[in-house]
């Protein structure tokens, strides 16, 4: 069995565990907003695909 000692480093570790979660729960998400991460990820998509294609092109020509 584990000792005393043991079970209280356990007891404490928990406490910790359970302090550290509510604060993550009390913090404000700094997310997007979907139409924000939308916008982002299509610029990001049209930028890579004019890349490939004048990619593309100069090496054809």
């Amino acid at each position: 069995m584990a000792s005393e000692k043991e079970i209280q480093e356990m007891k404490r570790s928990l406490e910790k565990l359970e302090e550290q979660v509510e604060q993550l729960k009390s913090q404000p998400k700094g997310s997007r907003s979907g139409i924000a991460s939308f916008a982002i990820a299509f610029a990001i998509v049209f930028i890579g695909i004019i890349l490939f294609i004048g990619i593309f092109q100069f090496i054809s020509h």
